[in-house]
């Protein structure tokens, strides 16, 4: 019995000093936090190389507005925008943070931030392909932090998605399979991994352009030069302009001399025409608003009600942009895109 306590005393010293050891050797890691990813402004993701067009659009700040979003069931029924969401993973197009439809040539880049199920994207993206041709992870990371692309076929074209965590999504379509679209560009500038590319808005002579149209809920973009038929536009304005911007920024108009005060949705509208105007500038800006005239009173301006604005036109006219203002009838202007591009829109949200 003697000996048996100091070899339980023995004992009991090693035990402690091993316990000592270890509580001196490196804690336990904790897994790794999972954090979004570092992205730009959403519109930054648009490269400038071979640009035709790009609408730049804000779905949330637009409808912000209630007044609009009755006007906006009208152009596309409300049933039309559900079947949207169910075959796109989820996405209601209303409920997007940015949106941004860029066209290139062949290739449309198409990017949405907002709050996306990445999983629901993958099986929406296969379900629109005939076949899968290749997934692979471009960024490691958890489901936040990760940029995930897939690509496939389609019918008649080329597909490509890339999933920006679950803050953005990017996809590509393009009549060329295995050619290289501004998609791989979007994901470098992601990744801050292009320096000596700038994106579409802070390259010339886009970032003129949108310096001179300043923020909007939509704008749209027309990059110079114009050749062809299109440079005989504008009354062949469109010959000497660097680039054509359009702002839509609605408002409530109130209607005084109404009895009941009528308040109706109203949309802004500003068309920026750039170039080097010059001592040119007041003539251009006369020609620049005869074209804006015809153009309301057009077919398509009738329609649209273009030819009766609630204010304006307005012409301002600097050295480097001839700038046109109107204030045009919101509902006006829905009940005529539901008859020009009824068809269209319905086989778009399909």
């Amino acid at each position: 019995m003697g000996q048996g306590r100091p070899l339980r005393g023995i004992v009991r010293i090693r035990t402690i000093s091993l316990f000592a050891l270890l509580s001196c050797g490196s804690p336990a890691q904790s897994p790794p936090v999972d954090k979004p990813i570092d992205l730009p402004a959403l519109v930054d993701l648009a490269p400038a190389a071979g640009l035709d067009s790009l609408v730049d659009a804000h779905p949330r700040e637009l409808l912000a507005h209630p007044e609009l979003l009755p006007l906006v069931f009208q152009v596309v029924p409300e049933s039309q925008i559900q079947t949207f969401e169910r075959r796109h993973g989820g996405v209601d197009p209303l409920k997007l943070d940015d949106l941004v439809v860029a066209s290139y040539g062949g290739s449309t880049l198409a990017l949405a931030s907002g709050d996306f199920d990445r999983a629901r994207l993958e099986r929406a993206f296969a379900d629109r392909t005939t076949r899968v041709t290749a997934r692979s992870v471009d960024k490691p990371g958890g489901p936040l932090s990760s940029i995930v692309r897939l690509e496939g076929d389609a019918t008649d074209e080329h597909l490509a998605i890339a999933l920006f965590g679950r803050r953005a999504v990017a996809v590509e379509t393009h009549a060329v399979p295995g050619r290289a679209g501004p998609l791989r560009a979007s994901e470098l500038f992601a990744l801050h991994k292009l320096a000596r590319a700038r994106p579409a808005l802070r390259t010339a002579p886009l970032d003129a352009a949108a310096a001179a149209l300043g923020d909007a809920p939509v704008r749209i973009f027309f990059p110079g030069p114009f050749e062809g038929e299109s440079a005989s536009g504008l009354a062949g304005l469109l010959r000497a302009a660097t680039a054509v911007a359009i702002a839509v920024r609605p408002h409530v108009e109130t209607d005084r001399s109404d009895p009941n005060d009528l308040h109706r949705a109203a949309l802004d509208v500003t068309v920026d025409l750039l170039g080097a105007w010059n001592d040119d500038a007041a003539a251009a800006g006369q020609r620049f608003a005869a074209a804006i005239e015809a153009v309301a009173r057009s077919d398509e301006g009738l329609l649209f009600g273009w030819n009766q604005p609630i204010r304006g036109p307005i012409l301002r006219v600097t050295p480097t942009v001839l700038s046109i203002y109107a204030v045009l009838d919101a509902a006006r202007m829905a009940a005529g895109a539901r008859a020009a591009t009824g068809a269209q829109i319905e086989e778009i949200m399909k």
